[in-house]
């Protein structure tokens, strides 16, 4: 096949969307396609370009047999709902003539967000002869009203109308949790156009290891119990839980809470932590993916924070990751959310109330106090993982979907 991909996110970025639509596009090629992507810059999770990309308009790579076309993006140093709009607009208008110009593919698939990229992209292929797929991360105007980011007006309604349209454009729709499937037949959408593509576990490079990693040891908690998020620090996220919890937990010296990652709320959580006085917790910048198996065997427990009202609008793609690293997981959702369901199911964590700090608190002690339970956690997510989230499982699904897609569509 020749598959060209269409996404805002890329390597060299170590965080979120670009980690998959990597892999994704580097599998393909190590199947034999002829994979093109069309990104752009990379600025993410610090909402900063580098210094030599940010007076480039475009630029081709070739990165590990994927030929990769970045074109230019407008990246606010502080984004605000409005800045985010104009940030996306500006990749969609500039992808769309890179897309254009490059050459014909048999199969385009389309990575949302950014939403408006779809319709974009849709036409063109359309008008080039390519199937389309679209590829949900997360339902954008959903997660914006949830989140209270966009209060429902005339601009929600045409985001649903953008949405709606992008839906009935394209061949077929992928998304990476059974919720956001409902959620997106709910629309409208025929379930058999659309399939599940998760965000599979690196289980190639994550495997259970011993805890005493040169991170303990660089950082002087060789002998502290670790708790551990690593991830992008934003708004979906309520990381103030962790803050709140560890000023309930300062009196408990054993225990420390390690924050790595970088995002748009960074900032305020380290001024809250400075406020506070917090001696029980670091933060640590975006880590290497190389290093990304040791910092996990780091933690005696990790957790997956959200923000309450979140659920099903997002599935954590670090969940497959931390199970894969063999340990237990603390995570805030409630029990009917999918993601809930998945613990309870493999039996691999804790769930407690989304923004409840005392619950935070309490699950870390229980979880500090019971060791043999934390081993068994983390070998009940282990085996979960390998059947349900294993990298190869996943991928080679998906490239059986996508063969099938060119072939009845």
């Amino acid at each position: 096949m020749k598959v060209a991909i269409v996404g805002i996110n890329y390597m060299p970025e170590l965080t979120g969307i670009a980690v998959y639509t990597t892999g994704m596009a580097e599998y393909l090629s190590e199947r034999g396609s002829l994979v093109t992507v069309y990104t752009g810059f990379p600025y993410y999770p610090s909402w900063s370009k580098r210094p030599r990309d940010r007076k480039r308009w475009y630029q081709k790579d070739h990165i590990h047999s994927v030929a990769v076309r970045r074109s230019y993006l407008y990246v606010p140093a502080r984004p605000t709902a409005v800045r985010r709009i104009v940030h996306e607009l500006s990749f969609v208008i500039s992808a769309s003539i890179n897309y254009l110009l490059g050459p014909k593919a048999d199969c385009t698939i389309i990575v949302s967000p950014p939403l408006f990229l779809g319709i974009a992209i849709a036409l063109i292929a359309r008008l080039k002869r390519s199937k389309t797929l679209f590829h949900v991360q997360d339902l954008q105007p959903d997660a914006a009203v949830d989140l209270g980011m966009l209060k429902k007006g005339r601009l929600t309604d045409f985001l649903y109308f953008v949405e709606r349209l992008t839906y009935r454009s394209v061949d077929r729709i992928s998304t990476i949790s059974r919720g956001m499937m409902k959620k997106i037949v709910d629309k409208g959408v025929e379930p058999g156009k659309i399939f599940m593509f998760r965000n599979w576990a690196n289980d190639n490079h994550i495997v259970p290891s011993e805890k005493k990693t040169s991170y303990k040891h660089d950082l002087g908690l060789d002998d502290k119990y670790v708790v551990l998020y690593s991830g992008n620090m934003g708004v979906k996220q309520g990381l103030d839980v962790l803050l709140d919890a560890a000023n309930l937990l300062r009196d408990i010296r054993a225990i420390v809470l390690l924050i790595v990652g970088d995002g748009g709320e960074k900032q305020e959580l380290q001024r809250k932590a400075a406020k506070l006085e917090l001696t029980n917790l670091v933060f640590l910048p975006v880590q290497p993916y190389e290093r990304l198996g040791e910092l996990l065997a780091t933690a005696d427990v990790s957790v997956i924070p959200q923000k309450k009202g979140v659920n099903d609008i997002v599935l954590p793609s670090k969940l497959g990751n931390i199970m894969a690293s063999g340990r237990p997981l603390i995570v805030t959702v409630p029990a009917n959310s999918e993601l809930g369901q998945i613990v309870l199911e493999s039996e691999s964590g804790l769930l407690v109330e989304p923004g409840d700090p005392r619950q935070m608190a309490d699950a870390i002690m229980r979880l500090y106090r019971l060791p043999g339970e934390c081993d068994n956690m983390a070998r009940n997510g282990r085996r979960y993982m390998e059947k349900q989230l294993g990298r190869q499982v996943i991928l080679e699904e998906f490239a059986n979907q996508l063969e099938l897609m060119l072939k009845s569509v």
